[in-house]
Order: structure tokens, then sequence, then C-alpha cells
């Protein structure tokens, strides 16, 4: 029998209304995430129970459409909730934001594919951007027989989203996205990691699958905001630009476990602080006062992070992409990186000073300072990388062309 969430829920996921209920709906699942994470941590992927308690609230449905059950509560609400949750779990919260972008990216296929889809309710889509083996056009769709890497939560999903190129007469074409069945891959057990150790982000095989047409969609397409979904997806959402939305909160679970470490650092901090009854003045240990600087830095760093990005939320998640430019795109890009990797490195110096209780495999602020360093260490999350291609289209260099 099929215990997944997905197929066992005998109820549709909440609509939620407001920005603020989903805000309060993942507080309340804080302390339960928290309790479970010893659990993630030796199944080496999401418990059952984190699933199917983000699927019934609703969170999971902030960026899908409300033809489909969601609530297009867009970007701005993914960064908050993302937040919530990343800070009581980091791994949970690096799936949630995947399956919750991914809703942004599945409203971008054919009408007849998200019927397919979301037939069930409960859908969750995992994916693949790193692959190997040709994609081949054939009659009526596309052939794969290869694999596809660090699948985060596929083993909770029904259905797959992968980004490959495809060759037609042996030449390389276009990229596209395909969709894909649960049935139509194999699931490698392949997830040992030191950090998000939760997400169980594993291999996927694929051996001479089929795709049909109608379950594919061209980069060019959803890059231009002009995908076969906006002709039933309408919210202005799904024609804004890609990092403003799919990738609009890709950073943010560093962030969320960077808040969780400032949080354990402060309460244990505070723990050893004596107030005299007969004094106003704390008695401070020496080099305290450093470390208390050191605390206001990294609280201030990892606040001006989730600031940037829900600035950039704010600004760009619901613009259609003709109004964007080439410049502010890579801006985009940029601050998804440089947020990450000020979020990793404002919590690496405050383990510095968290000393030998804080070695123990079992210690939360280890565990926490691994879980956000592996978030931070993301492809797309590369600074050296995206900060160049911002500088190139600032200075008006050529730019590679999309395909």
């Amino acid at each position: 029998m099929d215990t997944r969430p997905v197929y066992t829920l005998n109820s549709k996921p909440a609509v939620i209304a407001s920005h603020d209920e989903a805000v309060e709906r993942a507080r309340a699942l804080r302390d339960t995430l928290r309790e479970r994470m010893p659990l993630g941590q030796e199944l080496r992927r999401l418990p059952d129970e984190n699933v199917a308690d983000i699927l019934e609230s609703g969170l999971y449905g902030v960026m899908k459409p409300l033809r489909y059950g969601g609530s297009e509560l867009g970007t701005e609400t993914m960064i908050d909730v993302t937040v919530e949750i990343a800070s009581a779990d980091p791994s949970t919260g690096w799936v949630y934001m995947l399956w919750t972008a991914h809703m942004w990216m599945q409203a971008m296929w054919p009408e007849k594919a998200l019927d397919e889809m979301w037939e069930n309710p409960n859908t969750l889509a995992s994916s693949v951007v790193s692959t190997t083996g040709n994609v081949v056009a054939v009659d009526g769709g596309y052939q794969w027989n290869g694999r596809g890497f660090f699948s985060s939560g596929v083993d909770h999903c029904n259905w797959l989203t992968a980004l490959v190129p495809i060759f037609r007469d042996g030449e390389r074409a276009e990229m596209r996205w395909l969709l894909i069945p649960r049935e139509d891959l194999e699931i490698i057990d392949d997830w040992y990691t030191l950090g998000l150790r939760g997400t169980g982000s594993k291999t996927v095989v694929f051996n001479d699958i089929f795709i049909p047409e109608h379950r594919t969609v061209t980069r060019l397409a959803v890059a231009a905001g002009e995908a076969p979904g906006r002709e039933v997806n309408t919210h202005p959402m799904y024609g804004a630009p890609e990092p403003a939305n799919f990738t609009g909160a890709m950073s943010v679970p560093a962030i969320g476990a960077a808040t969780g470490l400032v949080e354990l650092f402060r309460d244990r901090l505070g723990s050893r602080i004596e107030v005299p009854e007969d004094t106003n003045s704390p008695y401070l240990p020496e080099g305290m006062s450093q470390t208390m600087s050191r605390l206001a830095t990294a609280s201030a760093t990892v606040d001006s992070c989730r600031a940037l990005m829900t600035r950039n939320a704010q600004k760009y998640a619901r613009r259609p992409v003709s109004q964007v430019t080439i410049e502010e795109d890579m801006r985009l890009r940029r601050d998804q990186t440089f947020t990450a990797q000020q979020a990793r490195r404002a919590i690496n110096v405050l383990y510095e000073e968290s000393g030998g209780s804080a070695l123990a495999e079992k210690s939360l602020l280890q565990l926490f300072w691994r879980d956000a360093n592996a978030a931070a260490a993301h492809r797309g999350l590369m600074w050296d990388w995206q900060s160049a291609m911002w500088a190139k289209a600032a200075l008006g260099l050529p730019m590679p062309p999309l395909t």
C-alpha cells in the first residue's frame, strides 16, 4: 500500500485567504516540526507527518493557481512561510520552498497537462535540473534514457519536473521543462550527507521513458512570460520573471536556517547572563560584550537578507517580463546569491563562538550551522558566477543567449 500523503489524505488542501493567515499557519507548525527533526535526520527524508501537515494546511498552495485549488498569495508569502518553517527545521524549509516554487512553474504547462497533474488536489512535484542522457525528439513527444540528480523530496512526490536539453537530428536544439509521472522513474537511495540530511535529495533514473508533447514547455516561453499555461492561469505572477517567483525564495532556506541559529544562540547566551537582585546591572563574564556584538551583527545581517528578498518580490513578482530589463533580471539572481552567502557568513561567525558543546553530533546549533551552509552551497547560489553575470549586464556587455 502506498502511504505517501499525496495519496492517503482524504481531504483537499485548505485555501488560505491572506498572507497573515499563511504565516500564522506556519508558526503553528513550528514546535511540531522541531520535535520531528531527529526523525527526518534518521530517515534522510521528510517524515510523512510533515508532508501531511503542510499539505492539509494549504501552505504548499501559496504559489498554486486558484483555478486548481491554490491561493495565489505569491512570492512574499512564500518567503515568509519558508523562514518560519526553515527556522524550525531547515530540511523541511528547503523542501517546502522547492515544492511551493514548483507550483508556480507547474502553472506554465498546457491546460491538458495541468488537468492531468492536478486531478489529484494533493499533487506534489519534485525536480531535477542536473541531468545526463540525451532527450531526443520523436514522433509525438520525447524519449529519454538517463538520470537526474539532487531531486529534493522526491520520495513523497507523484510527479517530477525536469529541465533538459532537447536533441533534434543529433543536434542540441532547445531547453525544455518536462512533466513526468512518478511511475516513470526509479529512485536511487543515495542521499548520505552532512547538511540538509532530511531533504532526501536523491538521484532518479529514467529508463527509455516517453514524454508526450503536451507535458513539455520550452524554457524560452517561461522566461518570456508566454508559457501556454498563461491562457488559463491569468494571475500576473505567472507572466512575471522567473527569478522573482520560481527562484524568488531560493536563498530563503539558508536565511531561515540562519534565523533559527541566531535564535538558538541568543537563548543560550541569555541563559548565561546573571542579573543580581539588588542591581539592574547584569554580570557579564569576560569577553561577553564582544559576543553580544557578534550576535547583534549576525541578527542584523540575517534580517537585512530577508528584507532584500522581500523587497525584490514586492517590486518584481507581478511585473510583466516585458517590463523587466536584463540588468534587473540579473540583479534578482545576484541578490539571491548575495543573501544566501551573507546569511551563511553571519552564522559562521556565531558558530565560532559556540564552544565545544556545539561539536556534539546532536547539538541543534551544529545541525542548523550545517544546514545553513548546505543550503547556501547550491549551484544556483554561487556568488562568483551570478555576480559576474550581473556585472556583464550592468556594463552592457554581450550576454549568452537563452535557449
